[in-house]
């Protein structure tokens, strides 16, 4: 059976649009975890006559899950031996799995994301509602910290290429760059427990589409390691995505211990210009409260 006769069954079967669009969602999950897993093992046959040609040997072949945002993928692909006797899933290397990984890189990143503005628990909650994942706020934290990890390593090591660098690395040459920085306060598994997640976007301007806005060419740097460390990193990934020697660098925040304009001077100091910083308006009708008083006067007005 095609799968629009299965579609018009499920009209036909249910009793509501409601009803219909849960049970299509189901199918959906299901009919597209099970093509992902057939593509695997036809990639993983396609890998196998390769190594063996190469000399490897063939031992078995062990099934594995994934979770997707789309369902979980199950498959078997081949286990193998080198030519020097090393054991290998030819499969999980060439799509880049990694040991023991339950869950795909984009759950991992879609799940600490989440988390840099809800709690764990939440975070559980809105996947299970509108993804196929299924996890517990405690695996959420567990993979945070893993996804924070493998980031601060990735990141670190760009600060470190940067600092033995006889020059600058040839980035992209823009007219305009704009970053924005700031720390959230993430709450963690125990009561009173809490951490800050460090975090900056580059961004090379924004479009309009009607009253909709969307940044141009969005990168955003996240951590929770020590503030200077953050802005090493920070500094490291202008570097090497941009060469601002000619570049006009304006940025924002709230001012904050941490983020003031001294700490985007330093950041961005390959740039020939004076690096504009700007407060957020919020932050800007907040002094002029603490100033002037919470009451109505046309001298706040003016200042405005």
């Amino acid at each position: 059976m095609d799968i629009i006769s299965i579609i018009a069954g499920l009209l036909k079967d249910t009793k509501s649009l409601i009803e219909f669009e849960e049970q299509v969602k189901i199918l959906m999950q299901k009919v597209f975890t099970q093509w992902v897993g057939d593509v695997f093992e036809k990639l993983d046959q396609t890998i196998r006559l390769k190594k063996q040609a190469e000399g490897w040997q063939y031992c078995r072949s062990d099934y594995r899950s994934v979770q997707f945002l789309f369902g979980s993928v199950n498959f078997k692909r081949s286990f193998m031996h080198d030519k020097r006797g090393g054991s290998h899933y030819p499969l999980d290397e060439c799509l880049g799995l990694v040991p023991h990984q339950r869950y795909s890189p984009l759950v991992e990143l879609k799940v600490a994301e989440l988390a840099s503005e809800n709690t764990y628990r939440k975070v559980a909650d809105v996947l299970k509602e509108w993804t196929a994942v299924s996890l517990s706020h405690t695996t959420v934290g567990k993979m945070v910290k893993r996804v924070g990890k493998t980031q601060a390593e990735a990141d670190r090591a760009l600060v470190e290429e940067l600092e033995v660098a006889a020059s600058l690395p040839g980035g992209k040459k823009v007219d305009y760059l704009f970053s924005e920085a700031d720390g959230v306060f993430v709450r963690g598994l125990k009561k009173k427990q809490s951490t800050e997640v460090h975090h900056a976007i580059l961004y090379e301007g924004w479009e309009a589409n009607g009253k909709r806005v969307s940044l141009r060419q969005p990168t955003v740097i996240m951590t929770t390691e020590a503030i200077q460390t953050f802005w090493d990193e920070v500094q490291a990934k202008a570097a090497n995505t941009y060469s601002l020697e000619k570049a006009h660098v304006i940025t924002n925040s709230d001012g904050g211990a941490g983020y003031t304009a001294e700490r985007f001077q330093t950041a961005f100091s390959q740039s020939e210009f004076p690096v504009l910083n700007q407060l957020d308006t919020y932050h800007v009708a907040q002094a002029i409260v603490r100033t002037f008083g919470g009451g109505k006067s046309e001298i706040k007005e003016q200042i405005r």
